[in-house]
Formats: C-alpha cells, sequence, structure tokens
C-alpha cells in the first residue's frame, strides 16, 4: 500500500476510534481531514497538514496525546500500523465480542502488546485488575509504559513485560517473569495468574506458547482470545490460517465460546475464543 493509502487508512481508523469513544467533536474534524486528504490536490504540503492537524485532536484523551508525540517525531509508521481502520475494526469487534461473554476479567496477560494500544479499546468496557503486555521489543515496552499507558502505570496496574513469548516461565499457580523499571533498569520477579490472554497477533508466531497454556492447566483456567488472518504475504507472517476451521486445528480448545470472521480490506480476520 502507498504512503497515501496507509494514511488514509489511519485516519479511518482514528474516525471509527472516535465513534468508539463516543468522541463525537474529533469524529467529525476526523470526517473533515478525510475528505481533504482525499481531495484532488497531490501537493504533499496539504497531506501533510492534514496529518498534523491529528496533534490538534482532544488534548485530554490519552490516546491523542501519544499520537501527538509520534507525529511531533515525525515517526507515524507505528500509528499508521497500530490504528489502520482494519486494526480498529478488529479491536472493535474483539472487545464487543469479549463483552457479550463476561465484562470482568480480573487479571489480563497480552501476548505481543505491541506499543499496549490494545488497553486503549478494553477500557472501560472490559473491566480488569491489572493487566500485563508481553513484548520482546524493549523501545516498544517503554513506548507502552510512558507514552500509550502512562496514565495506568500507577501501582503497575497495566505494565509492560519484555520476554520472549514462547520461553516464559509457566507454573500453575501462573507466569513468572521479570518486571523491569525502563528508567532505572531496575527489576523484580513477579507472579501473574491471569484469568483471560489475548493474542491478537498468532500469525507473527508459531503456537509454542499456546501449547505450554494447554498442557499446564493453570489453576484460573483462562480464557484465550486468539486473533489471526489469511494474509500469507504480510510481512513477518509466519503463522496465518486459511479459515476458523483450520484455526481450530492450531489452537484445539476444550472449550469454544466463539469463533468467527470479519471481512476487512483485501484479507480476513479470525478469531476463537475458548479454553485450551
Amino acid at each position: 500500500m502507498t504512503e497515501r493509502g496507509n494514511d488514509l487508512e489511519l485516519l479511518y481508523g482514528l474516525e471509527s476510534y472516535c465513534e468508539l469513544k463516543d468522541l463525537e467533536e474529533d469524529y467529525h474534524q476526523l470526517h473533515e481531514l478525510i475528505k481533504v486528504y482525499k481531495s484532488e490536490d497531490p501537493r504533499a504540503a496539504l497531506r501533510d497538514h492534514v496529518l498534523r492537524q491529528l496533534v490538534r485532536l482532544n488534548p485530554t484523551n490519552s490516546f491523542f496525546r501519544a499520537t501527538k508525540s509520534y507525529v511531533n517525531q515525525g515517526d507515524l509508521d507505528l500509528i499508521r500500523d497500530g490504528f489502520s481502520r482494519s486494526q480498529v475494526a478488529s479491536k472493535r469487534w474483539l472487545v464487543d465480542t469479549l463483552k457479550g461473554i463476561s465484562p470482568i476479567w480480573g487479571n489480563i496477560v497480552i501476548m505481543a502488546g505491541w506499543f499496549g494500544q490494545m488497553v486503549e479499546f478494553l477500557d472501560p468496557d472490559i473491566a480488569y485488575n491489572k493487566i500485563r503486555l508481553i513484548e520482546l521489543d524493549p523501545e516498544l515496552c517503554r513506548s507502552s509504559d510512558y507514552v500509550f499507558n502512562l496514565s495506568r502505570l500507577e501501582g503497575y496496574r497495566v505494565k509492560s513485560v519484555c520476554a520472549d513469548i514462547n520461553q516464559l516461565t509457566l507454573h500453575k499457580t501462573g507466569y513468572e517473569w521479570p518486571v523491569t523499571n525502563f528508567k532505572d533498569d531496575t527489576s523484580y520477579s513477579e507472579k501473574f495468574l491471569p484469568k483471560l490472554i489475548i493474542n491478537t497477533s498468532a500469525e507473527h508466531m508459531t503456537e509454542q506458547w499456546f501449547h505450554q497454556l494447554r498442557f499446564k492447566q493453570l489453576e484460573s483456567d483462562p480464557v484465550v482470545v486468539l486473533q489471526s488472518n489469511n494474509m500469507f504475504d504480510g510481512e513477518g507472517h509466519v503463522n496465518c490460517v486459511y479459515s476458523v476451521d483450520h484455526m481450530k486445528k492450531k489452537f484445539p480448545m476444550q472449550e469454544i465460546l466463539f469463533e468467527g470472521e470479519l471481512q476487512l480490506t483485501g484479507y480476513k480476520r479470525f478469531m476463537l475464543i475458548g479454553r485450551p
């Protein structure tokens, strides 16, 4: 997709985000920005101006404050990808489905936490005690802690954990991992027993982490939410699926609470929710 196409996907995604969060004024501003951006005027300066209007949106909203930080640094790639129209639609689908199962989940683990944007969609519809975002890239962990989830960091209610998903230590009483303060590089060992485990990036990794859960059988009997897709040619996609049935073979569940697919622009996203 061209840079212009990626920018439009971002603007559409933000428009959908505003709709989700009932940010009516920002929604209408984005709608107008999209109309300008889609105009036939080819000037790059015009498009750049439109994107930079993002920094003027809702300064009280944590996501838009984080967006301002990235736009000011000239680093839009992360935002373009994480808040594209398809990403927003997929996460809205997940939260809406999860609410129908239960709106209260206690401790939550998010595998492949990226820069922590999933929490923005869970709040306030999904009640939780603590969230841990497992991410291998330390820079993305810092971004999650000090940009996107800074308002949730107190008491480590929401905290990134820099770790390899396939190398986690798991006991029947929960995960054990180092929790690091990325500002002073100190850490301590934490035990964390989740009631809910979310992985919206299953196409980026093998099933090793899932099989660890199947054979360990945690005391909390957690529910696992999985999303994958059929974009076999996507960058870093090593474990895509053709269908929900294909997904169920890769990730066998003892109990299935939901299975379905969502048609997006150019591909399908599949979701499976259940207990391994």
